[in-house]
């Protein structure tokens, strides 16, 4: 084999998302920025909307202000971002177009020309707005299908998709596997054919080591004709998160493909992640044991162990066994809706209600507005009993649901402004009151203290590992 492999890195977005619960700051990640930048990666890929959730949450940074702080330091090679399509949260649901239309508009104008969208549902409709408007701003766009085991979910289920995505304009067609559930044998069917039909348009492969065959599903999708995949630095890498950049790139060559990374480059980033682990007692990833029940429920590998003490919480922790078990019926009746957020929240919930209190006797929600269309289109139909309680009478909607949303920024500049910037409009959009406060309160993201102390930490720990030192004296000077 000799053709050329892109790798996008994502430590800085998925691998923390997937090992240290999106709780990198940006200091973490700034002396490394220039070794990323000269690696030779096809992208980099470092936001998302949950790291934006996360800034702003949990961080008191101002996400905005981390996209120009990257982009300041990263010159040559695209800066990525993924998000879903149908709004800001997924789990929120549709946003009005013209919200959506000036979030991607913004995330690009701060640096992002890499642009990763999905929809959990694969309702290619739900496309349209956040595409137009990368389109416009001159970013690259990866178009995604998010793989899911079922009935529905077949060569000539994928075909067709890659058809609609090819028709919005995508640069990029992946295929993307978020709960570690696809196959080296499933990849040597399903990516010749999304190949076939993409035709010119290169097909990337995304699928996490959940059950410990992402490196094998990456690599024999790349054997099938993907020409791209994202990996980790290592410290972040395997678990529920990516393959390893380095581990990645003996294979690939191996294999005799092509890929311009900068081996010393490679090192050099797992170094500099290994020792913030270190230094912030964060954990390291490690290979998955195989677990073939996975294939059944198709829970995403963070969502069990949350879900888990939830049902602790209510005294039934002893029946997630119960609860898993039931969730491929459920699926069936929910019209074989994949395992990501936010269906397979409602899917495991509703499973558990099942559970207690009798199939359906109790309906979420969330259920009734899937049911309702408000998500997009499920890759199969509802089953008819369920659907006729779900909606109580009413007609589904058949359109794109931002479609059905009036316009929303001018209402909301009424109402809430004004507002120093339209970055400053969307943080309040989609953030409490009292998140803004703390953000606001906290200034400008303070990266001096971190590198500093990170530095004398290093320091330190070079000396105290050095066997011929027995003893040393620090002396920290002060200027005036």
């Amino acid at each position: 084999m000799s053709k050329t492999i892109g790798i996008i890195e994502t430590t800085m977005r998925d691998g923390q998302q997937s090992l240290w619960a999106t709780r990198m700051t940006t200091a973490m990640t700034l002396p490394i920025l220039p070794a990323l930048d000269e690696a030779g990666f096809h992208a980099i890929e470092f936001m998302g909307t949950a790291v934006m959730e996360a800034c702003v949450r949990y961080l008191d940074e101002d996400p905005w202000e981390r996209m120009r702080m990257v982009r300041g330091r990263v010159r040559r090679t695209r800066l990525g971002m993924i998000s879903p399509v149908l709004g800001f949260s997924v789990s929120r649901g549709a946003i009005a177009d013209d919200v959506s239309d000036l979030f991607f508009t913004r995330c690009a104008a701060n640096g992002i020309d890499h642009f990763f969208f999905n929809d959990g549902l694969n309702d290619i409709r739900n496309y349209e707005v956040p595409v137009a408007a990368a389109r416009r701003m001159g970013a690259t766009i990866v178009g995604t299908l998010t793989y899911s085991i079922s009935p529905v979910h077949t060569d000539a289920y994928y075909v067709a998709k890659v058809a609609e995505l090819l028709r919005l304009g995508v640069d990029t067609v992946v295929l993307k596997d978020p709960n570690g559930i696809l196959t080296p044998e499933r990849v040597r069917s399903l990516v010749p054919a999304l190949c076939g039909a993409a035709g010119n348009t290169p097909v990337f492969i995304h699928s996490h080591c959940v059950t410990g065959l992402g490196p094998a599903t990456n690599l024999a999708a790349i054997e099938s004709g993907a020409t791209g995949t994202w990996t980790c630095a290592a410290p972040l890498a395997n678990g529920s998160s990516l393959p390893a950049t380095a581990s990645m790139l003996r294979h690939l060559r191996r294999m005799r493909c092509r890929v311009a990374l900068d081996s010393a480059r490679v090192e050099e980033i797992d170094e500099h992640f290994r020792r913030v682990a270190l230094r912030h007692a964060k954990p390291m990833g490690e290979p998955a044991e195989y677990d073939p029940s996975w294939y059944q429920h198709q829970m995403p590998g963070g969502m069990i162990s949350n879900f888990r003490a939830q049902l602790a919480q209510l005294g039934l922790a002893h029946r997630l066994t119960e609860v898993l078990d039931l969730i491929p019926a459920v699926r069936a009746d929910l019209g074989w809706a994949p395992m990501v957020t936010p269906f397979s929240q409602m899917v495991a919930t509703q499973a558990a209600l099942n559970m207690l209190y009798g199939p359906y006797a109790v309906i979420l929600d969330e259920v009734r507005r899937l049911a309702l269309g408000y998500y997009g289109e499920t890759p199969a139909p509802l089953e008819p009993n369920l659907l006729d309680r779900a909606t109580r009478g009413r007609e589904p909607i058949r359109m794109r649901p931002g479609a059905l949303l009036a316009p929303d920024l001018e209402r909301f500049r009424r109402e809430r402004g004004p507002f120093a910037s339209d970055d400053d409009l969307l943080l309040a959009y989609f953030f409490m009151p009292d998140q803004l406060r703390r953000l606001r309160a906290a200034g400008p993201i303070r990266v001096a203290d971190e590198l500093r102390s990170s530095a004398l930490v290093e320091l330190v720990r070079d000396v105290a590992g050095n066997e011929k030192v027995s003893s040393f004296h620090l002396h920290l000077a002060t200027s005036s």
